[in-house]
Parts: structure tokens; C-alpha cells; sequence
């Protein structure tokens, strides 16, 4: 039996998107990537916390596992904000949705290292300042259930290479990888993979010209698929197979992910 029949499959969930946790699930997929991002957490986050129980809530009434949450991003929640006051606020508002996390029972959780633009001559602050905070964060939540995966970034974002992503995560493994293939603009999906091995705990899977990120469904972009997938199992990792596809039908989604197995 191929390593890959083994898989869970499954695909971030905004509550914007035009499918439905049932029509996920009818069509065959395992789990979601619960997205938290394109909130007002920081004012809202009693409301929000109560709508996305609800959410969490009937996942587990479908069996559909909630596999990681995405955490938010943009200047309000830059870790590598060269402000201390204001990045003192952020990783306090982080540890809140940490904690809110292993309360749903969700055992991974998707960060964003920064946002940008970042100009070049401020990145090796800017890199210190986020591994700094990137740590900080996981020092206050080492006592929860869930492990932190930095997402590697494309353009001027930090986490750009896989490099920078091992630069910042350290080589003490509290901070894990969410490796996103369609950010990779300077390294093969392939290399990136090789290079970060074991450290990848969860992925984001859409394909794009390789110019910019553009979260294509596989196959429609410049990806060799076989290589980035022959990577993930050399290295060990064991699925799921996490489409973020921009507004998807899990039909296609199930499909495109049969296309792949065969």
C-alpha cells in the first residue's frame, strides 16, 4: 500500500467560503484548517470564541476532525514588530487564541512570522526581533496542547527561504513548520522540504506560476507534485494533505486529490 493511502485529506475552512462543513464532509475529506484570521479578535473575541465553538462543535457531529487553526495575521499580529509595547500586546492576544485552541481540542496551530513589506535593510532586526517573540510565545504556551507551526512566507515576508524558517524556529523543537508550497519563490518545494524535514508538521497545499502565490488547485500551476510529495514521505511526514485552494468545491478538491494518488 502507497504511503500516501494513509493520508487524511482535508482543506482550511473560512466561514466565508461558499461550502459547508457537511458538503466537506460528504465529499469525502477527514479534517479542515480552521481559519481565524480576517476577525476583529482583539475586540470581538468573546462573540468570536462562541461562533467558532459552534463551528468546532459540529465538526466533531460530522466526524470532521479539526486538524490545526490558522492564526491571524497582518500588522495587528506581527511577532516582528519593532515596537515593544505593541508586540508585547500581540503575543498576549496569540497565547489567547492558543489557549482557546486546546480548549476546542485542536492540537496545531498556523503563524505567520510577519507581514510586510520588509525593507531590506531592517530583515536582520526584523528576524531577531520575530525568533525573539516566536520563542517567547512558545515559552508561555509550552504547558498547552498544541504546537505552534511558523508558516514559511513569500516576497519580503520573513520566513521567505527554509534558511530563515530554521533561523527562526531554532534547534531546540518547541516551534514546528507549516510548510505552504505556493510561497516558495527562492527554493524548490522539494528542497524546502528536504531541508526543514521533520520539523514540517502540517502543510498547505495549491499550486502557482512561481512568480507569486496564487492557491491554484495541484495541477494547474508549475509544482511537480510528485517531488514535493516523494519529499514529505522521505522525511517522514505522515499527512494530512491540507488543500488552501481560494474558495474551493470539495468536490474538486476530493477529485484533484485521486488524480494525485493515481
Amino acid at each position: 500500500m502507497s504511503p500516501l493511502e494513509g493520508w487524511k485529506v482535508g482543506t482550511s475552512y473560512n466561514v466565508k467560503n461558499t461550502a459547508g462543513l457537511e458538503q466537506i464532509k460528504s465529499a469525502g475529506l477527514n479534517c479542515i484548517e480552521l481559519v481565524l484570521h480576517s476577525k476583529d479578535w482583539i475586540n470581538q473575541f468573546q462573540e468570536l470564541s462562541e461562533q467558532f465553538a459552534a463551528i468546532v462543535r459540529e465538526a466533531d457531529r460530522l466526524n470532521l476532525e479539526v486538524w490545526s487553526v490558522h492564526l491571524p495575521y497582518g500588522h495587528d499580529w506581527d511577532v516582528s514588530c519593532p515596537d515593544p509595547g505593541k508586540r508585547e500586546g500581540i503575543i498576549a492576544n496569540l497565547y489567547k487564541l492558543l489557549q482557546l485552541a486546546e480548549s476546542w481540542g485542536v492540537g496545531r496551530a498556523v503563524l505567520h512570522p510577519s507581514y510586510e513589506p520588509i525593507a531590506i535593510e531592517d530583515r536582520q532586526e526584523r528576524l531577531s526581533i520575530c525568533r525573539d517573540s516566536l520563542h517567547d510565545l512558545a515559552q508561555r504556551a509550552s504547558h498547552l496542547k498544541v504546537r505552534i507551526a511558523v508558516e514559511c512566507l513569500p516576497r519580503t515576508c520573513l520566513g521567505n527561504t527554509s534558511d530563515e524558517i530554521l533561523e527562526l524556529i531554532g534547534p531546540d523543537g518547541e516551534l514546528m513548520v507549516c510548510c505552504d508550497v505556493n510561497h516558495l519563490l527562492q527554493e524548490t518545494a522539494a528542497d524546502f522540504i528536504s531541508k526543514v524535514g521533520s520539523r514540517i508538521i502540517t502543510v498547505h497545499m495549491s499550486d502557482y506560476d512561481g512568480i507569486d502565490e496564487k492557491h491554484w488547485m495541484p495541477g494547474e500551476g508549475i509544482i511537480d507534485w510528485h517531488q514535493v510529495v516523494a519529499s514529505l514521505v522521505e522525511q517522514g511526514y505522515s499527512g494530512p494533505f491540507m488543500f488552501e485552494v481560494r474558495n474551493p468545491a470539495p468536490e474538486e478538491l476530493k477529485a484533484c486529490w485521486e488524480r494525485l494518488l493515481a
